[in-house]
Formats: structure tokens, sequence, C-alpha cells
């Protein structure tokens, strides 16, 4: 919604190897730091893959747990951001910095990145927290005598990304359908701990590494930056440069207890006559792609922007 902040998710996929979690473990905090020092950011969440969901077997070479065997592995870092000018901004004030990060990590990069940025369209998120606040956030919900919350633990938790593109002209169906799915499953499924669903409304040139010819052509020399230009130019925008995909793109982001309740949970959709019903009308109906699910686990995260949501 108009009121939420805006996610900009970073795409990559990498070889899978001993050496490449070291470089993330090393690096990833360092952009980190440098990206929380700008004005406007919010949080972020750095996500790995652990596997897929089969789908029944229609995605049978794959399966929830394929960390030994998966190469490559997508890694999403999401970004959160009063706006999309205070992210473009932050690239372009620290772009020497950044890129020489960045360049560090080129020797496990297979694909990417890619930086699209994400509305916000609803969200049913807890408050991130660790074991020891559960006590507490149980106890204050008891003594207002309100339902007991779902949790979401820090860095325990398994999460899934749907990929779906949306026929032209169905959206508003699409998301109507998708949140009563998304509701329902809350309700009544075990281990679902929330979701947001979220509208792809563009992507970063700088963010996706989409530099002008010159810049290109050095873009394996991360300590010998070019100029910061894209073949957009070198002003900042306000808006995102690259036009959102068509057909839109929607991402369900559903967070669950562990990728097994996960696994289980989106079965229901296939398996529950009710849930069936209301995902085959309100979901696949509207479809030009997907759904295609993804399990990840966080690395890294900073939860804080997850209370500022409205839904």
């Amino acid at each position: 919604m108009k009121n939420n902040p805006v996610i900009a998710i970073n795409e990559s996929r990498i070889y899978n190897r001993p050496e490449s979690y070291e470089t993330m473990m090393e690096v990833g905090p360092k952009v980190c730091i440098t990206t929380a020092n700008h004005p406007g950011f919010m949080g972020f969440e750095q996500l790995i893959q652990t596997g897929i969901h089969p789908m029944a077997g229609r995605y049978g070479g794959g399966s929830i747990d394929m960390r030994e065997t998966l190469n490559p592995l997508a890694m999403y870092q999401y970004t959160v951001w009063k706006d999309v000018y205070s992210h473009e901004e932050m690239h372009h004030d620290n772009f020497d910095t950044i890129y020489e990060l960045c360049g560090r990590c080129l020797d496990m990069v297979i694909e990417g990145p890619w930086e699209a940025y994400y509305e916000i369209r609803q969200s049913d998120l807890p408050s991130i927290m660790g074991m020891t606040d559960v006590p507490a956030v149980l106890g204050e919900a008891f003594g207002r005598q309100q339902s007991i919350p779902h949790i979401a633990l820090a860095e325990r938790r398994a999460i899934a990304v749907g990929d779906h593109w949306v026929m032209k002209g169905h959206e508003q169906a699409f998301e109507e359908g998708a949140v009563k799915t998304l509701q329902w499953l809350k309700e009544f499924v075990p281990g679902m701990v929330g979701w947001m669903l979220l509208k792809q409304t563009g992507a970063s040139a700088i963010g996706s590494f989409q530099l002008d010819p010159e810049g290109m052509l050095k873009a394996t020399l991360g300590a010998n930056p070019p100029q910061y230009n894209t073949n957009y130019g070198a002003e900042i925008p306000s808006e995102p440069p690259i036009p959102a995909r068509a057909p839109a793109q929607y991402l369900v982001h559903m967070e669950w207890e562990s990728a097994e309740h996960a696994h289980t949970g989106l079965g229901y959709a296939m398996v529950d006559y009710e849930l069936r019903g209301i995902h085959n009308n309100g979901v696949l109906k509207h479809l030009d792609k997907g759904p295609y699910y993804m399990f990840f686990a966080p690395m890294m995260e900073q939860g804080m922007w997850r209370r500022k949501l409205v839904s």
C-alpha cells in the first residue's frame, strides 16, 4: 500500500561451494553497514536458497532440502526503503564502496544481480523476536485477553517465495484471491507464521549492475570503479528507471516454522477441498506463468521495518 516502504530485492544465483559462504559472511556485513549509513534505509533480510517446492511432482527433480546438491543456488537480499529515491541515492553516494565490495563476490556469481523494486500490496507479518522474548509477548496477549499471536523467530524460519506472473487486467482479482488464500493458510494450517503479497514496480539499473557500456566493460575490476552512470544517465532517479515487468509479476512471501511445515502447508492448496476452490479460482486462473516456489533460510536480518507495515 502507498504508506508502506518499498522493498528492493537483489536476486542472484551463485556457485554452491564452501568458499561462496565464506565470501558472503565476510563481504555481506560490510555491505549492510555501508547501506545502513544512508537516510531512508529501514532494514534488510539476507536469504539463501535451501530448496524448492516440488508441486506434487511437477518439479520432481527438486526437493525441499537441496543445500548439498543445488547448484547454482539463489541468494535474495531484501533491503527496505522509505522510497525509491533513497535507495538510488545510496547507490550514487556510495558507488565506489559498493562497487568494490560487490566486485569481491563476482567469482561466485553465475547469474545476476538483478534488483527489482516491489510494492507491498498487503501484509500480515509478525515482528521478529528471539526465543527469550516469547514469554513476554504471550503474557501481554493473555493480559489483554487477545488471541495468541504468531511468532517469527529470528533467523530460525523457513521462507517460501512464490513467483506469479498475472494476466493483463486480472491484477485485482488475483490480489483478492491471493489474500484469501494466504489468510486461510494462516488461520487453519499449522506452522504458518505470516506473509506478504509483493508486486514488482520496476528495477534499479545501478543496483542490477546495468552500467553504461564503458562501465560494463570494467565490471570485473572491482577495485577500479568506473564513473557512476547507466544507460538511463547519471542523475539519481526518483522512480524505478527500468520499467515494471509485463505481464505483472507478483511474489508471494510466506514464512513458516520450518521447510517441512511450508511443504505440507502449500500442499493444502491441492488437497483441501475448500482451499483448492479458493486458490484455483482466485489465483491459478489468473496466471500467465507460475506459481514456482523456492525455499530460503535467513542468514542475516534486521526486521524493525515489519512493525511499520500497513495491511
